[in-house]
């Protein structure tokens, strides 16, 4: 009976001295972000990345034209202009109370600004209209580190 009770006490004490025990791990989680920028005209429903703005002969009438830009982006970000048509050598675009800055065929930097949701004002210049209208593009980028 000794012998019992001495068995029985041994596996008492061996399973009380694993209820008290526990086991941590530490362990770290990444989240990745990806940059996102986006331009958006509210007056013409355009959104993207990239938007073409054709103006017609009709909008050349006045001697400017203000254009509402919104851009949205969680990194830096930069927008650039070009016209598409070659005979447009002329035009020239500002954010209202900025400097002008001459827009070609070439890719010209306009803006640029940190993360976040902006609205500017364009005011685009026409110094050699023709009776066919041009046509702009305005592409946004983000100055965010790249992803692998």
């Amino acid at each position: 009976m000794a012998r019992i009770w001495l068995l029985v006490a041994m596996v008492g004490a061996l399973s009380l001295g694993g209820v008290g025990t526990s086991v941590s791990r530490t362990t770290s989680v990444s989240l990745s972000i990806p940059a996102l920028s986006v331009l958006a005209l509210p007056g013409r429903n355009l959104v993207g990345q990239e938007l073409l703005l054709v103006f017609s002969p009709e909008d050349l009438g006045a001697e400017a034209l203000l254009v509402p830009l919104e851009v949205k982006s969680n990194v830096p970000w930069a927008v650039t202009a070009r016209v598409l048509d070659e005979d447009r050598a002329e035009l020239r675009v500002a954010v209202a109370g900025g400097p002008e800055v001459a827009v070609t065929t070439e890719e010209v930097p306009l803006l640029a600004g940190r993360a976040g949701k902006h609205e500017v004002l364009l005011r685009i210049k026409f110094g050699n209209p023709s009776a066919r209208g041009f046509r702009l593009v305005l592409r946004i980028g983000g100055l965010g580190p790249k992803s692998p």
